[in-house]
């Protein structure tokens, strides 16, 4: 009965979302936000410590305000698109996304080459995989972190599965998206967060040591697989969720593993970099990002 109620409610919640005027979703995601804005230490004070150690701390106040707010408003505007998409049908999401350079994916779907789809937590990241097998009819098998509640973790898992979409938790996944890999030839991976130093490739990441998974390196050498950056953010009126397709990353094949799979993570971290510089209030910098090497920087001080 609780799991009924519970699901009945959030597919209400879609509901209410999807068909409600734009300008109004819009503007209860900027009254929260603000809410948020105003009251959430914790998280303002991660933010405001990471820009302040990627940027060496000469953003000026304005614009680090502007991506505070813009991070809130996009986390706020993420969970309503959440509930939507819960919801949608393929026509709906096709309406919503605006992809750029697909001949890119078509290409590789066409000649049958493995694909190493990486994004990251920027824009409205929830929607790259449907956009991705709704828009290529093409099946994905992606990789999502777990909550500590089973309940929740149905609903998510629910929600990300739909339109021709699998998804692996994080933990343990490896062998069952290199198998993915093998029989359907594309695999999603969300690759920016901190990881610990047993998962992760010590990298450069605005000038500072940070730790990236290396799986999207290791299954693009193992199986000769391109890895294609697919990333989403916003239209300026929130009306469109526009996905930027990165060409294939290119790399030589040596007989050194570990230095082929270093150099492709790398390439890998500075591209997420570029990414970020172009427009850095669309990337969720509420993650402890420079965690594993400099844990000392999120101590408050007193």
């Amino acid at each position: 009965m609780k799991r009924f109620l519970l699901f009945s409610f959030l597919k209400c919640l879609g509901y209410l979302f999807l068909y409600m005027p734009h300008f109004l979703r819009l503007g209860l995601a900027k009254t929260i936000a603000l809410i948020l804005f105003l009251l959430d230490r914790r998280r303002k004070f991660d933010l405001l410590t990471n820009l302040d150690f990627a940027y060496n701390h000469s953003l000026p106040p304005s614009q680090k305000k502007e991506i505070l707010k813009t991070n809130y408003l996009n986390l706020v505007y993420n969970s309503i698109s959440f509930f939507m998409l819960s919801v949608s049908n393929k026509t709906q999401i096709l309406n919503t996304i605006r992809i750029d350079k697909p001949e890119i994916i078509h290409k590789l779907l066409e000649t049958n080459t493995k694909i190493v789809f990486v994004t990251a937590h920027f824009g409205n990241w929830e929607y790259t995989t449907p956009a991705f097998s709704c828009y290529f009819n093409h099946k994905i098998t992606a990789v999502a972190r777990m909550t500590p509640y089973p309940l929740i973790n149905e609903y998510l898992i629910k929600v990300r599965s739909k339109f021709n979409i699998t998804i692996l938790d994080k933990k343990g996944a490896a062998i069952p998206l290199a198998r993915a890999l093998k029989k359907d030839n594309v695999v999603g991976i969300v690759t920016d967060q901190n990881t610990t130093s047993k998962e992760g490739e010590l990298v450069d990441f605005f000038g500072k040591k940070v730790r990236h998974t290396p799986i999207a390196s290791l299954l693009a050498r193992k199986f000769d697989a391109k890895i294609i950056h697919f990333i989403a953010y916003y239209s300026k009126d929130y009306k469109k969720i526009l996905i930027k397709i990165l060409p294939p990353i290119e790399f030589q094949k040596t007989d050194d593993a570990q230095s082929d799979i270093h150099n492709l993570t790398q390439i890998q971290s500075d591209i997420l970099e570029q990414i970020i510089r172009e427009n850095p209030k669309e990337w969720l910098w509420f993650h402890k990002k420079f965690k594993n090497q400099y844990p000392e920087i999120y101590k408050a001080k007193k």
